[in-house]
């Protein structure tokens, strides 16, 4: 069982290989997935991080060299934490990489 345990939303930058900076809106979920414990209840396993970030300007599809090069590519979030994140589609579906940093 996953649970939503967080949300991230806001605008802030993607920056690619070569430091190329896109202006990006993003929202991000945070879950959090359980096992059974064996006596009833739950226990907290991985966390995962997955949502959708799109240009703040022009076309919503990412060039498809993103599908080529789908990352990771770094996240900077609006509070200036940064995540990397995995391109999942050319719709802007990404899948976060570790922890913030």
């Amino acid at each position: 069982m996953e649970k939503l345990i967080r949300k991230y939303s806001g605008q802030g930058e993607l920056i690619f290989e070569g430091n190329q900076v896109a202006a990006v809106n993003y929202s991000i979920d945070e879950f959090l997935e359980f096992v059974p414990d064996g006596l009833g209840g739950q226990l907290p396993t991985t966390l995962d991080r997955r949502g959708r970030v799109s240009h703040v300007e022009g076309h919503p599809y990412w060039h498809p060299v993103t599908a080529l090069q789908s990352g990771p590519f770094t996240l900077v979030m609006n509070d200036k934490r940064k995540l990397k994140v995995s391109m999942v589609n050319l719709q802007g579906s990404v899948q976060g990489k570790g922890d913030f940093f």
